[in-house]
């Protein structure tokens, strides 16, 4: 809720042989005040990046001014088929009507292998209304190094003999207190729009080819590009476990 007005997010598939009708939409944005649909329309449109269009994306380009809602799509494409004559398509989009937040960003997510990849949409509060945006980071390397101490105030109330159920209970109390201090110990706040870690300079360019690679294979899914998508994806991951 925000005031008296409604936001409703409806998660939609729609399979490729059914229709797209207008009374499906004005159903759907009847629900509230304001309305994000999102998911996978089968909507094909060379508007948004597909290299023909279908009676649905036709459709959908038709209806945006008439039912008076908004086409948001992403820049790659998110059905990549396996089959290299078939080109990638952009099927997955949103559909906004009434929504007063702050469209920042529509992505597709290339991290998994799935010839269908998902796809995040990123809206922030109305400008005046937006506080300011902390998160908590954890150093798991600090909190790895800091578990392998046994000399600390908690775990040595822990009896070395435990003979009753009481005793069971307090040394799980105690145990679980250590843990719930060393994280607190190992966290620090940043503003939520700094980058979360600093690499070195090897991990960004690393991290650059991986993104370049996963364009690529996006553009042009050859059994190549992907391979060489993944192997990048699996070396950033490691490279990054290790710092």
């Amino acid at each position: 809720m925000t005031g008296h007005s409604t936001r409703v997010i409806v998660s939609v598939y729609l399979p490729s042989p059914k229709r797209l009708l207008r009374r499906d939409l004005r159903a759907f944005f009847a629900l509230g005040d304001a309305i994000i649909l999102f998911g996978d329309f089968n909507c094909k449109n060379i508007r948004w990046g597909c290299p023909s269009n279908n009676y649905n994306g036709i459709k959908l380009d038709e209806l945006e001014d008439g039912l008076d809602f908004g086409i948001i799509a992403p820049s790659t494409s998110t059905c990549l088929s396996y089959v290299v004559t078939h080109r990638p398509l952009t099927i997955d989009v949103a559909l906004t009507k009434g929504v007063a937040l702050n469209f920042n960003s529509i992505e597709t997510i290339h991290s998994l292998t799935s010839d269908h990849r998902p796809a995040i949409l990123k809206m922030g509060l109305p400008d005046g209304e937006r506080p300011i945006p902390i998160r908590k980071i954890t150093n798991w390397k600090r909190v790895s190094t800091a578990l392998k101490e046994n000399d600390t105030p908690n775990l040595n109330n822990i009896p070395n003999d435990i003979a009753s159920t009481d005793e069971i209970d307090f040394a799980i109390g105690a145990l679980t207190n250590h843990v719930r201090t060393v994280v607190e110990e190992s966290e620090r706040e940043v503003p939520a729009s700094s980058d979360r870690r600093k690499f070195p300079p090897d991990i960004l360019e690393l991290i650059r080819a991986k993104n370049a690679a996963l364009r690529r294979a996006s553009a042009y899914p050859t059994p190549e590009y992907r391979s060489r998508a993944r192997a990048l994806q699996r070396e950033v991951k490691n490279r990054v476990r290790e710092f």
